[in-house]
């Protein structure tokens, strides 16, 4: 009687062996890895694209906020020049002086600022006819209303000869003649400003600084070395001015690095020189 015969399954039907499973879990592995690689690079890629781009939204925020309002002012206009701030006067209404009496002054408002600086600070500043240099008197306000009365002097006077402005335009300011003296001239320009300062805000803690405006956030982040400078009539560079040396100014600067939120890219260098307003 001969031996039973030990059956053998096709190979199709076998199990793996040990070291196949441990040839395929090595093989899954390195794919998972490559996995996790690749897409890790597309990740910091990604970020590295975001900082990119928000540094670069952050130069073009510079220059057409703080840079246009900068360029807007006068030399008369600097209020505060230092390394970390600079202040300056912005204009909220422009008028022309139509005629005064008894203290009072009609006034053809000509421009009215809507988006004047959320400060409660003040100021008025008047110049005649032929003038172009201001009398200011810092932190004082007249007191404005509208009026009928200031409409039929400034129509007199000239004001608005296509008739295209409403009764609001015509303002009386009374309360001058004991801040602002001397009473202005018909002809004179008269400004109300505020007070406009932008400041490199750097928190005690974290590698970044922002650039407020007002107190309320503009921009950010930079890198912690951004800083104003400012130019003088002579050609000389300073990092602060003195107050007395204010008019002397035809150049405010911004010299600093916009980076991302991130920390992936290389910061955007800005160097932004600002010319005063002749």
């Amino acid at each position: 009687m001969s031996a039973p015969r030990r059956l053998v399954p096709p190979r199709s039907q076998r199990g793996f062996t040990l070291a196949e499973m441990l040839v395929a879990l090595t093989g899954a592995g390195l794919l998972i890895g490559l996995l996790i690689g690749l897409l890790g690079s597309q990740s910091a890629f990604h970020l590295r694209n975001e900082d990119a781009i928000q540094a670069s939204q952050i130069t073009r925020v510079l220059s057409d906020g703080l840079g246009a309002e900068i360029r807007a002012a006068g030399p008369d206009d600097l209020l505060l020049a230092t390394p970390d701030a600079v202040s300056i006067r912005v204009d909220v209404l422009r008028a022309i002086v139509c005629g005064t009496g008894n203290g009072s002054v009609d006034l053809f408002v000509y421009d009215s600022i809507a988006a004047n600086p959320q400060s409660g600070w003040r100021g008025t500043a008047t110049s005649g006819p032929y003038e172009a240099t201001w009398t200011y008197a810092d932190g004082f306000t007249p007191v404005f209303g509208v009026s009928a009365a200031a409409e039929t002097a400034c129509r007199a006077a000239g004001a608005d000869r296509a008739n295209r402005m409403s009764t609001r335009w015509f303002r009386r300011a009374t309360g001058w003649s004991g801040s602002l003296a001397p009473m202005p001239v018909p002809g004179s320009f008269a400004r109300v400003y505020g007070r406009l300062t932008y400041a490199i805000h750097r928190p005690d803690s974290g590698s970044t600084v922002s650039i407020r405006r007002n107190g309320q956030e503009f921009v950010s982040p930079l890198e912690p070395g951004a800083a104003f400078e400012y130019r003088l009539s002579n050609g000389a560079t300073q990092a602060r001015v003195a107050t007395g040396d204010l008019s002397r100014v035809r150049e405010v600067r911004l010299a600093g690095t916009a980076t991302g939120r991130n920390g992936r890219a290389a910061g955007r260098r800005v160097v932004y020189a600002m010319s005063l307003r002749n």
